[in-house]
């Protein structure tokens, strides 16, 4: 008989084209005065200073160091930055962003508003990653699930068609992995379910053309829902992924490259979880 425990923590989510104008009224409702964005070098920073000027007098400034998997050097370095006097945290950006952002989060307590600007899904989980020479370590926390999110899809329009693709992927190992966790949940299943269907009718439009609005908007919606499915847990794909990105290979790029031999591994043992796979690719299929 199946059993489960259903227990997310709260997390509000603004979605709407422009919506990143509306950064300063949530920093507001959670009661930032110096807030600190964080950021990657270059185009993250570019909306890193757009958000700063947002913020106008709840800025802290803007701290546009994050890298890939979360060296321990950047780690220590965003923490110092934010332990200057910063109240909140406003990560803007992927997963390495948002993920630098965690380990602020995790180390001082300071509350996070993410503004996501890939499908990477780190924004909707509680899960924290920090690598260190070799090896990258992982957890989970409370401290670090973002308070807010804040989704445009506006920011997505010039993500490079590799990168759309690659964290697509990314995504979607999130929905295939919870066939075989042992804390799934009907619910969890229900979204990731949805969310390979939007994937399946919108990733290759907003692959084939980065300006499709709808496909845009689609495919957040889609990354937030699979990101929440993480709430499962992770299981081997996850554990390889990281393991893999402690060599230093990108995280997005390693998920869609291990995933067909992972559930090849894994369904040939799962026969519950291989007939739920069968059945989420035919919904998907479906492209409604």
């Amino acid at each position: 008989m199946i059993s489960f425990v259903h227990d997310l923590p709260a997390q509000r989510v603004v979605f709407a084209p422009g919506a990143v104008a509306r950064v300063a009224d949530e920093a507001a409702r959670l009661g930032f005065n110096r807030a600190l964005v964080i950021a990657t070098p270059g185009s993250g920073a570019r909306l890193g200073g757009r958000l700063v000027e947002i913020l106008g007098a709840r800025a802290a400034g803007l701290h546009a160091q994050a890298s890939l998997h979360v060296p321990k050097p950047v780690a220590e370095a965003g923490v110092a930055a934010a332990r200057a006097g910063a109240d909140g945290l406003v990560a803007a950006g992927g997963g390495a962003a948002i993920g630098l952002a965690k380990i602020i989060a995790r180390d001082l307590g300071l509350p996070i508003v993410a503004v996501p600007t890939t499908y990477s899904g780190s924004e909707a989980t509680a899960i924290w990653g920090m690598s260190e020479g070799e090896r990258k370590f992982t957890g989970k926390d409370a401290r670090v699930l973002p308070r807010t999110i804040v989704y445009d899809p506006e920011l997505t329009l010039a993500l490079p068609a590799a990168v759309s693709a690659a964290s697509g992927m990314n995504a979607i190992a999130h929905c295939v992995e919870a066939l075989w966790v042992p804390d799934r949940t009907p619910f969890l299943m229900a979204l990731a379910t949805d969310a390979m269907r939007r994937f399946a009718a919108h990733l290759p439009r907003a692959v084939a053309d980065g300006t499709d609005r709808e496909a845009r908007a689609e495919c957040l919606i889609a990354a937030w829902l699979a990101g929440v499915v993480l709430a499962s847990g992770t299981g081997l794909q996850h554990k390889l992924a990281h393991v893999l990105g402690g060599l230093g290979l990108p995280h997005a790029e390693t998920h869609a490259i291990i995933l067909p031999h992972v559930m090849r591994f894994n369904l040939g043992a799962a026969s519950r979880a291989r007939a739920s796979s069968a059945a989420m690719v035919r919904i998907a299929s479906q492209r409604c």
